[in-house]
């Protein structure tokens, strides 16, 4: 049900991050310019089902695929640190509890009623006649080629660097894992309750040109949880396609001294 990908690090005794794409339905070849930190960490990418070739296992709840997640990092030694961007945030905090990891990070990640409903504004603020005629389409055929077609139009609600079109429809999507789980994206704040108990390294990404999920609304879910919020500059939702080498020091800086 989740396939991993490893990267090996060229640090000695290096630390573990387990890394989570967003969607649901997006694999982890999104993130992959996150393979800067294999100077300091190795890198274990968590494909969920149906994504870059994992196995779909039929349709799961959120609840057991947080504790699938937690399962794969508890199976691991050594230190260990867990990163989800956007969706991927969600599970990656929900399976931090029970995970036995030392640290998290999510970069982008809508926990809060709040945050939904103001990613909901800024999409009907934002899209074209482009991206309305691609999520049409997508309606229509269900498949995995509309289901990117349609991701890939986002343009400059996820997008701000134009190599932003082609990561997507290059990707290997799952859309039955989008079908199957879109009702994941909704209220999680309870995570955030969670999270909050929890006193240990805790991160928080955001681009300050996410046109999909303002930073002050981020903010305030980070501190729910009781996170440190950074923001990063001249970064959209995709915060580690714009930017990655600045984010790739902030999360060595942080989980290092963990």
């Amino acid at each position: 049900m989740i396939k991993l990908t490893r990267v090996n690090s060229t640090a000695l005794n290096a630390p573990k991050v387990f890394v989570i794409a967003g969607g649901p339905g997006l694999s982890s070849l999104t993130l992959r310019n996150l393979d800067l930190l294999k100077r300091s960490f190795e890198l274990i990418y968590l494909d969920m089902q149906g994504t870059n070739g994992s196995e779909y296992a039929g349709k799961k709840s959120f609840p057991e695929l947080a504790e699938a997640v937690a399962e794969v990092v508890r199976s691991e030694s050594g230190q260990k640190f867990i990163l989800g961007h956007s969706y991927g945030g969600l599970l990656a905090a929900a399976a931090f509890k029970s995970s036995n990891a030392s640290g998290l990070v999510c970069i982008a990640t809508p926990f809060s009623k709040a945050s939904l409903d103001a990613a909901s504004v800024s999409y009907n603020e934002n899209k074209t006649a482009t991206l309305e005629g691609s999520r049409i389409y997508w309606e229509k055929m269900q498949d995995d080629n509309s289901f990117k077609i349609w991701l890939s139009d986002y343009g400059d609600i996820w997008f701000k660097n134009p190599k932003g079109k082609n990561l997507i429809l290059q990707d290997l999507v799952s859309s039955q894992f989008f079908k199957d789980n879109r009702s994941d994206i909704s209220n999680h704040s309870y995570v955030l309750g969670d999270v909050a108990a929890i006193d240990t390294t805790k991160i928080f990404i955001a681009g300050t040109e996410d046109k999909l999920l303002p930073t002050k609304v981020l903010k305030n879910d980070s501190q729910s949880g009781k996170f440190e919020f950074f923001e990063i500059e001249n970064a959209s939702h995709f915060v580690t396609l714009d930017q990655p080498e600045k984010v790739a020091k902030l999360i060595e800086e942080k989980l290092l001294r963990s």
